[in-house]
């Protein structure tokens, strides 16, 4: 949590060291867009994903997945990694139509959305932990294979009294 606070506040001070009052309109429009961007390839899944697995725990006090390869999560996942992909090339590739002034503020807005983001949702988690009074830890059950490698069976999150 420290470092998305410490990465939020140093980009939101990079933006209004550089803002511009003669380009404020774009320049805002432009941070405005990619840390909408950046919310919608990282924030959204994630709170969504927090959701479904807060029931879970709730009701069951344990939220896991089996290891498998399937279909559908190959998709999902190669779905997530091209529009992330995407948010991170379309920054590289704006300079050849856009003013400089304007690849900054897409790349400090980015910054700004994905900090931000990863700073407002550690909050949440802290809160909805003390709101139920449990602490939620990761857990990973893996296996040795014939191959002497590790192999993961189960993942996922188990609250924990506190």
């Amino acid at each position: 949590m420290p470092f998305s606070g410490i990465i939020l506040s140093l980009s939101c001070f990079a933006f209004a060291l550089f803002f511009d009052p003669r380009y404020a309109l774009e320049e805002a429009i432009t941070a405005f867009i990619t840390v909408c961007f950046s919310f919608l390839a990282v924030g959204l899944p994630q709170s969504l994903e927090f959701r479904k697995i807060s029931q879970e725990i709730l009701s069951s006090g344990i939220s896991s997945k089996r290891r498998r390869s399937n279909r559908k999560e190959l998709v999902k996942t190669g779905l997530g990694v091209a529009f992330f992909l995407m948010m991170i090339l379309f920054p590289l590739v704006l300079p050849f139509f856009t003013p400089p002034v304007i690849w900054l503020c897409s790349v400090l807005g980015m910054i700004i959305g994905l900090s931000g983001f990863q700073f407002l949702f550690t909050l949440y988690i802290l809160q909805w932990e003390r709101a139920y009074r449990v602490k939620l830890r990761r857990f990973t059950v893996w296996l040795w294979d014939e191959r002497d490698r590790k192999k993961i069976v189960e993942y996922g999150v188990r609250a924990e009294k506190s």
